[in-house]
């Protein structure tokens, strides 16, 4: 009897040096449940120095497009994860990189957000927000495809 070899691992990012320096297209699309409406976000995102810095546009229906971006800091954390703070150095969450599919919560009271990592397609990489809380309810899958 022949031992069976087992699949070849996927690739994952090990650690935060794994996003640095390069370039992903992002696509997103955000479900408001509160307005029933759908919002569609395009543009790309660059991650060095520390800093994860998206530009794009916002594309809502029967509108112009509106210039959107946001920046984050990322430090590496416990274990080569990664740390995200806001640009005022508040911790958002960690994105834990022993998992393929990880996940984390951030309480910002009274608002409740959820993220849902999947890395399985690695260079290539999705995040599922699902936020909830008096005024907000959405759900927002952004897309990153490696360019660089």
């Amino acid at each position: 009897m022949t031992p069976m070899s087992a699949a070849p691992l996927p690739k994952l990012p090990l650690s935060l040096d794994d996003f640095t320096g390069h370039s992903w297209d992002i696509t997103r699309q955000i479900l408001d449940h509160q307005q029933d409406q759908t919002v569609q976000f395009e543009g790309k995102c660059r991650i060095t120095s520390g800093w994860y810095h998206e530009d794009g546009q916002l594309i809502l229906q029967h509108s112009p497009p509106l210039a959107s971006s946001r920046r984050y800091r990322w430090h590496p954390g416990s274990a080569g994860g990664i740390d995200v703070f806001f640009e005022d150095d508040r911790f958002f969450h960690n994105i834990d990189l022993t998992q393929s599919a990880p996940t984390a919560h951030h309480f910002c009271p009274p608002d409740n957000y959820h993220v849902a990592y999947d890395f399985a397609s690695w260079p290539d990489w999705t995040a599922h927000w699902q936020v909830s809380g008096p005024r907000k309810s959405y759900d927002m899958r952004s897309c990153y495809r490696k360019t660089q």
